[in-house]
């Protein structure tokens, strides 16, 4: 691996805000984790609920502040941005008015979560208001999204829409489970991935070192350049608000079920019949 330096786009550090860092010093212990691992850019995502108002978008401001100056203190070399893991609702739009709802307050690019349980109506909806007002909305973690599994072609739309793809390090290494260890595995071979983050939340089981076991993983079979766009360049464009560029996708990983029957058949028919 070198000297491969990591940007992680997707991460709870931010104490005392939701089910990730408690304390300050947990805080600042996860960052000294990242900084050892050579992640040189952390962008802080607190989730943002139902619940979310004027009160706790100050409340996660003063807590990045906090967080900044005290991590510059104790001279640890990372560098920090803030934003929010933002869960899908009614009430998503109205948050593009905080500070914390693009990355580092682009207005370019957005990190967005949906329910672990069910497929709400009007993903593709909010996908088309985000790109009329010039955002690049960025999915989260889709292959943990169970009901998704067997919907790939709502998932392919949401790309086809502009949507960017995140999955979690964790997934990759089997976190999570086989059958979302395979799901993130036919993602990335199908050129559907944009950024691998490690979705961290303490120091470890749902840490930074996911990331490095994650890049490991997919260098058994992806080249360098490759991974470099999935772990860094890619996040260090989405950050900035700068264009990323999509790669080819395989299609047919993404297609219903039906047609993919209809696929085998015609091949099947070319080489037996012909």
């Amino acid at each position: 691996m070198g000297t491969q330096q990591f940007t992680d786009i997707h991460s709870h550090y931010l104490f005392g805000l939701d089910d990730g860092a408690r304390t300050l010093d947990e805080t600042l212990e996860m960052l000294e984790q990242a900084a050892s691992l050579n992640i040189t850019h952390l962008l802080a995502t607190p989730h943002a609920t139902e619940l979310t108002d004027d009160a706790f978008s100050e409340q996660v401001v003063q807590r990045f502040e906090q967080v900044r100056k005290e991590a510059q203190k104790a001279g640890i070399p990372i560098r920090l941005s803030l934003a929010a893991e933002l869960f899908f609702s009614r009430r998503l739009m109205d948050w593009l008015r905080y500070p914390w709802a693009t990355l580092a307050n682009n207005q370019k690019y957005l990190l967005f979560e949906l329910p672990l349980l069910d497929l709400p109506d009007g993903v593709g909806e909010f996908i088309f208001q985000c790109r009329l007002q010039g955002i690049t909305p960025i999915l989260a973690h889709p292959e943990r999204y169970i009901y998704l599994h067997n919907k790939l072609d709502k998932l392919y739309g949401f790309f086809q829409q502009g949507a960017l793809i995140q999955i979690n390090a964790g997934s990759i290494t089997g976190q999570f489970g086989q059958n979302v260890q395979n799901v993130a595995l036919s993602f990335v071979k199908g050129g559907f991935v944009h950024f691998v983050a490690s979705d961290a939340h303490e120091t470890k089981h749902r840490s930074y070192r996911t990331l490095i076991r994650a890049y490991e993983e997919l260098s058994k079979f992806a080249d360098s350049t490759f991974l470099n766009k999935l772990f860094f360049e890619n996040p260090q464009k989405a950050i900035a608000g700068e264009t990323i560029k999509i790669q080819d996708v395989d299609d047919e990983i993404f297609a219903k079920k039906s047609d993919q029957i209809k696929k085998w058949t015609q091949r099947l028919k070319r080489k037996f019949f012909s």
